[in-house]
């Protein structure tokens, strides 16, 4: 468990004897010296002392989530304050603007009140989060305009405080629910899906035009509970079937007796093709897709070339599927 650090304190040994022990001492032997001289940069902005910089949590990652923070500071009711560290005068807005986003997801399942910045030290330049999830910047490299920033202000009346561990706030178990091992949990939406997740969803859920798709994850990513929260929701309102590359498990078969799923393996799916007698629905998800041979993808693209449906073939990342006639999800 990392501790938490008074900033002042920190910049302080910047350049001296002292900053590796204490770095060690506080469990911080992963952070880069461009970080320091970019905390360093923003407490000189900071001429009140009162403004004690204090509780301040430096480089925490999320469990398992593969998700971390420059610095993170909650105050008792566990509102926080983001701020993200750069170093490169031409860093990308674009990536700013990304990172801040993915933050606020993670963040706000913990609060409703998170403040958002990124400080880039080689510009002097704060970027902030709006609610209405606009970039928006301030040149601070004036005193003046440093002490009429929102971020001032906000650190200014912020009184943090030392929440110990914060992986028992973050609650990262509910990001690692298997539908197959947990799922009761899955059923009952006891679940939060990770910002990559959610990303590759919304261009699954946005596809519009029929055809068959590819989309390659990595099972470390949570490639189950995101096909599966999907096709909970596209079940709401359409026709779905899951096509599985190998045989169906237990929770499989589960789903497709007791909740009313449309499961199918690839055996009996291409079958059912072949006899032409596969019911019409609006999507196919074909999970393990990396698994189907050549003869199957032919039939596949000969099928359903003019039919109304969405396929989406779901891949390992490190397949060499094939997929050069169909489309791809990026």
């Amino acid at each position: 468990m990392i501790q938490v650090v008074n900033l002042r304190t920190l910049a302080s040994k910047a350049h001296t004897r002292n900053l590796k022990p204490y770095l060690s001492q506080l469990g911080l032997v992963s952070i880069r010296e461009r970080e320091i001289q970019g905390i360093k940069r923003l407490v000189n902005h900071f001429n009140n002392i009162q403004i004690e910089l204090d509780n301040f949590y430096v480089g925490y990652s999320m469990p398992k989530v593969s998700k971390e923070f420059d610095l993170l500071v909650l105050d008792a009711q566990h509102r926080v304050i983001n701020i993200e560290l750069k170093s490169q005068a031409d860093y990308d807005e674009d990536k700013i603007k990304k990172q801040l986003l993915s933050n606020k997801y993670y963040l706000s399942h913990i609060t409703q009140w998170v403040r958002l910045f990124t400080y880039n030290s080689a510009s002097d330049i704060l970027y902030t989060l709006t609610e209405r999830n606009e970039l928006q910047t301030t040149d601070i490299s004036s005193t003046q305009a440093f002490l009429n920033a929102d971020f001032y202000n906000i650190m200014c009346d912020f009184n943090s405080v030392n929440v110990g561990d914060l992986d028992n706030i973050f609650q990262t178990q509910l990001y690692l629910v298997s539908p197959f091992k947990e799922t009761s949990d899955f059923l009952k939406g006891k679940y939060l899906l990770t910002y990559q997740q959610q990303e590759f969803q919304k261009r699954m859920l946005s596809i519009k035009r029929p055809g068959v798709y590819v989309i390659k994850l990595s099972p470390s990513n949570g490639k189950t509970l995101m096909i599966y929260d999907t096709i909970q929701k596209l079940r709401k309102s359409n026709r779905v079937l899951l096509v599985y590359g190998n045989k169906l498990n237990a929770t499989q078969i589960r789903f497709k007796r007791d909740y009313g799923w449309q499961i199918l393996p690839i055996r009996q799916f291409v079958k059912k093709i072949k006899a032409n007698k596969l019911q019409i629905v609006d999507y196919i998800f074909i999970d393990e897709a990396q698994n189907l041979s050549v003869k199957n993808l032919n039939i596949l693209h000969n099928y359903f070339e003019k039919m109304l449906t969405r396929v989406i073939l779901v891949s390992d990342s490190k397949s060499t599927l094939n997929c050069h006639r169909f489309l791809t999800i990026r």
